[in-house]
């Protein structure tokens, strides 16, 4: 199985870029991880105050998904799992025919409605709201202390 993140837009900040690449080289030790960026979608102001960029910015992600993989859209309003259940769900897909979990990240104006609707999984990493470069560093941290606790490592106390 396969792991990606898509994401809307690029790490700006170092901090955040050195959060995210050393979790992802702790994932690799497990699983394969990919990340990719996306452009941001452009003429907010002319296009409903973001709607426009929203449906630029999904129509771009889909052309990174593909058949068979599990898509999980970070939503707000999604389904919030503990980090035990979260384990838990990556691990039956693990077990199951599923080649890629890809795990996408909108933009500032967030997931087009359309593209969360679609997808397999809405998950919600706290109920408020978090600009989309943190939500990148504390998704790659949960994917880590997931396969530390599947894998038993002393990570997640």
């Amino acid at each position: 199985m396969i792991l990606r993140i898509l994401a809307v837009g690029k790490l700006r900040e170092a901090y955040y870029q050195a959060g995210v690449e050393d979790y992802l080289g702790r994932i690799r030790h497990y699983f394969p991880i990919e990340q990719i960026e996306v452009p941001v979608g452009t003429g907010e102001e002319s296009n409903g105050g973001g709607r426009g960029a929203m449906v630029r910015e999904a129509a771009a992600l889909r052309r990174h998904v593909t058949a068979g993989s599990r898509v999980v859209a970070l939503e707000r309003t999604g389904r919030p799992f503990s980090t035990e259940e979260f384990a838990k769900w990556l691990e039956e897909c693990m077990n199951t025919a599923i080649s890629r979990v890809d795990f996408v990240i909108g933009g500032a104006w967030g997931l087009d409605a359309g593209f969360v609707r679609d997808a397999d999984v809405r998950l919600s990493l706290s109920a408020m709201t978090l600009p989309h470069e943190l939500a990148r560093l504390v998704l790659a941290e949960q994917i880590y202390r997931a396969l530390s606790l599947w894998k038993g490592h002393p990570y997640h106390k």
